[in-house]
């Protein structure tokens, strides 16, 4: 009976010392790495819709940048699958700070044919854009 109050003891002493040796660090834990690979995970690209993005490729941007004009981009998208999709899409353009430009432009309408590809185009509303985010997204 001693012997088994005694080892019932000892293990209550280890679980709670053990308790007492995890971190209580309240910063945020670090992000998981991108399991798509390079070239795939641009991150001038968001497909908001999960389900959609097996479904696009996408080629490199075409980008025009002439000093005092707003930014032009054109992304090459490709439907990969066999029936034409509807999808909605936007860019969101920022300044060299990587501040969001307001207002934002909104979604525009696109049919992708099966198998075909077309250009989404946007376009800044002043000079000051450097860098752009395309969302693309279902139809609505």
């Amino acid at each position: 009976m001693t012997t088994r109050l005694l080892s019932t003891a000892v293990l209550t002493g280890l679980l709670l010392g053990a308790g007492g040796c995890q971190s209580t660090d309240p910063g945020p834990r670090p992000g998981l790495a991108d399991p798509v690979p390079a070239p795939y995970n641009n991150p001038d690209i968001s497909v908001v819709d999960e389900d959609l993005r097996q479904w696009l490729g996408f080629q490199p941007a075409v980008r025009v940048r002439t000093p005092g004009r707003p930014m032009h981009v054109e992304v090459p998208v490709r439907n990969l699958a066999d029936q034409t999709y509807l999808i909605e899409y936007r860019y969101l353009f920022f300044d060299a700070n990587g501040v969001q430009q307001q207002p934002e432009m909104g979604w525009r309408f696109a049919a992708i044919d099966a198998k075909q590809t077309i250009n989404l185009v946007g376009q800044a509303l002043d000079a000051n854009a450097q860098t752009y985010r395309l969302q693309v997204r279902w139809s609505r």
